[in-house]
């Protein structure tokens, strides 16, 4: 990921444990250098997509786990909820060009 500023860079590593096609991903998430070794300082958690049929529609949901408060709280303060939010829009829109090209 890539900050407003000059060198605000964040890298991650994702860690899949379960892919079960098309109900679930379960995959571990961290904080990383460019090269992939993790980050100690930051807290890593783990997370579940659960796919779901919803009429013609899937719905889609999202648990992280996260080991303490004081973890939730730098994770927040961070910007976590905003990111978050920013990918499930991208992905928002993704899916609605792919629909309108069918």
């Amino acid at each position: 990921m890539k900050g407003p500023n000059e060198g605000d860079e964040s890298w991650g590593l994702a860690k899949y444990k379960e892919i079960i096609e098309p109900e679930k991903i379960v995959y571990t998430d961290a904080f990383s250098d460019k090269d992939g070794n993790l980050n100690a300082n930051m807290p890593a958690f783990d997370t579940v997509i659960l796919f779901e049929t919803a009429g013609s529609d899937t719905k889609m949901t999202v648990t992280s786990k996260v080991g303490s408060r004081e973890e939730v709280e730098k994770l927040v303060d961070m910007g976590m909820i905003e990111g978050f939010t920013e990918t499930w829009d991208r992905l928002d829109e993704l899916l609605a060009k792919l629909a309108n090209k069918r």
